[in-house]
């Protein structure tokens, strides 16, 4: 009988091992694919954010650009007679035939402008060393900073709607676009004004109205322009990802081998044309 006992208990210590060896493998195994599906998770969530993001500046701008005229519309890319102004923002502005409340202002096709918005990129970093730079080659994209807000600023525009006179007077006001950007902390009192006196002696009165935050963390803007659509290219870097893989500060992700870390949104919107 004893025997009997010792070879019972033997077996089930035996079996005990096993079976603490096996589920030791099955934890392994189930560890393994827990922080494989939480690193998937993560990465399926920051994904989601930043399509999110980019969602939200598409809504805004295909709402906002519909109504506007190509023929109205300024970006950091346009050469004005000075020369090419504060190419280290990149920037649009449009006019639109509409008040506060949305309200078409017109008749037909002849539009009575309103509001005059301007889309631009800021460096939330006062002492980033690349967008500090003067300017930028104006072929050359933002290679390091991913830290930039989108703005969106809106000015009440009260003057002439003359054809001439009022293309004039948005002229002037592109061409001085420095007056009209504002840093990422900072806002003008609502009773801020810009005058531009045409050579008639016409007044085109710019009223600062409103400033929001479009987007963060976005890496670059650029703008296609035809003669009546315009292409939006929004990026932003994937920090998380980079954090792992590379030195931040020192790559320039916009060499082919480090287009992998960079979202990419695109889209184009047919601008509304006063012919």
């Amino acid at each position: 009988m004893k025997i009997n006992k010792i070879y019972k208990k033997g077996i089930t210590l035996f079996e005990t091992l096993i079976s603490t060896i096996i589920f030791g493998i099955i934890m392994i195994l189930m560890f393994q694919m827990s922080s494989a599906f939480f690193k998937l998770f993560s990465a399926s969530e920051s994904q989601q954010s930043v399509n999110s993001k980019f969602i939200k500046a598409y809504n805004l701008m295909q709402r906002e650009f519909m109504v506007t005229d190509a023929k109205n519309l300024y970006t950091y890319k346009y050469k004005f007679e000075s020369g090419y102004k504060n190419i280290k923002n990149r920037w649009i502005v449009f006019p639109v035939p509409t008040n506060k409340s949305g309200q078409f202002q017109g008749e037909g096709n002849s539009f009575n402008w309103k509001r005059i918005f301007i889309y631009y990129l800021i460096c939330t970093n006062p002492e980033c060393t690349e967008c500090n730079k003067t300017f930028l080659n104006l072929e050359e994209s933002y290679k390091h900073c991913s830290d930039k807000q989108l703005i969106r600023l809106i000015y009440d525009y009260n003057g002439s709607n003359d054809r001439n006179f009022f293309a004039s007077a948005l002229y002037t006001f592109c061409d001085d676009i420095t007056s009209y950007i504002l840093s990422y902390d900072s806002t003008f009192p609502n009773n801020k004004t810009y005058k531009i006196v045409n050579y008639n002696q016409e007044k085109n009165i710019f009223k600062f109205a409103e400033k929001k935050i479009i987007a963060t963390d976005i890496f670059d803007l650029n703008i296609k322009q035809d003669q009546k659509n315009v292409t939006i290219l929004l990026s932003s870097l994937k920090k998380e990802e980079i954090k792992k893989e590379i030195t931040y500060e020192t790559t320039d992700f916009t060499k082919k081998e480090n287009s992998k870390y960079i979202n990419k949104f695109e889209f184009t919107i047919n601008t509304r044309n006063s012919d």
